[in-house]
């Protein structure tokens, strides 16, 4: 029987102040790559919160590109 699987974690936020995408991008970056060492210390990690992570890291990066290419094109 296989084992019974745990729910991702859930990150609640306590307080919230917009910043640009790029800023987010890095502070997104740094998070991850932080996460990634922790987890796989931690004997495999929780791989699901490592994918959603990556996914809002590359949807950053290509809604920053469409931003440059949208100002070129003016």
């Amino acid at each position: 029987m296989d084992a019974p699987l745990s729910p991702p974690v859930r990150i609640k936020a306590i307080s919230a102040s917009p910043i640009n995408s790029k800023d987010a991008q890095k502070r997104l970056d740094g998070f991850l790559e932080d996460f990634k060492a922790r987890s796989t210390s931690a004997q495999g990690g929780n791989t699901a919160v490592t994918v959603q992570l990556q996914k809002l890291a590359n949807a950053l990066k290509e809604e920053r590109k469409k931003k440059r290419k949208d100002k070129e094109n003016i």
